[in-house]
């Protein structure tokens, strides 16, 4: 099971790839290199013998299909390993990586186009917010005209908010669901409302 031995070649080749300031970390992947290739060169080139014939003869008859299992899976452990470079193809994973790579990059792509549509719709609101009449200047009327979405959330206390007050003016808010109902009865005369 021992491997080839690493060349020193390769070593010195690599050794003039490396710059100065990575020296340090050079020198540590060398010595785990050639401190791996030195233990493994150790092993023997083949996996240790087993005669399983004699423990086929020396096990319980239930267990002599046990055995035969054992040889099968420490001989495939024996040519799995002789023949690793041959069976490791990559290309399948390449494969995949490349249709994962594909799907993230369409996925970013269309995140991209959202946020951008996100961004504009934004920056026209702020274009708008920006262009409103400050706050603290607006009358009521100003507020509930420009911004609608709000225009519900003011309190109104069952009182009229636009003139001239009568029903046909008013925006339904959140009062009181007979709102119209009560309006209509604090109306009188032109356009006075009774408090």
């Amino acid at each position: 099971m021992a491997a080839k031995k690493l060349s020193t070649v390769s070593l010195a080749d690599l050794v003039k790839r490396v710059p100065k300031n990575q020296m340090k970390q050079f020198e540590k992947f060398r010595d785990k290199t050639l401190e791996y290739h030195r233990r493994v060169n150790q092993l023997p080139a083949k996996l240790p013998f087993i005669d399983w014939d004699y423990y086929r003869s020396n096990v319980r008859q239930e267990y002599v299909n046990m055995v035969s299992q054992f040889q099968c899976d420490y001989e495939e452990l024996d040519c799995t390993f002789n023949m690793r470079h041959e069976l490791n193809d990559f290309s399948k994973y390449y494969e995949e990586l490349e249709k994962l790579t594909e799907k993230v990059k369409e996925e970013v792509r269309q995140y991209i186009e959202e946020s951008n549509s996100r961004i504009q719709c934004y920056e026209a609101e702020l274009k708008r917010l920006r262009s409103l009449v400050p706050y603290e200047e607006m009358t009521m009327e100003q507020f509930v005209t420009e911004r609608e979405d709000l225009a519900e959330f003011i309190p109104r206390q069952g009182k009229a908010l636009f003139w001239p007050h009568d029903p046909s003016e008013q925006r339904v808010g959140p009062a009181s669901p007979d709102f119209d109902q009560n309006l209509t009865k604090n109306v009188k005369g032109k356009g006075e409302v009774k408090t």
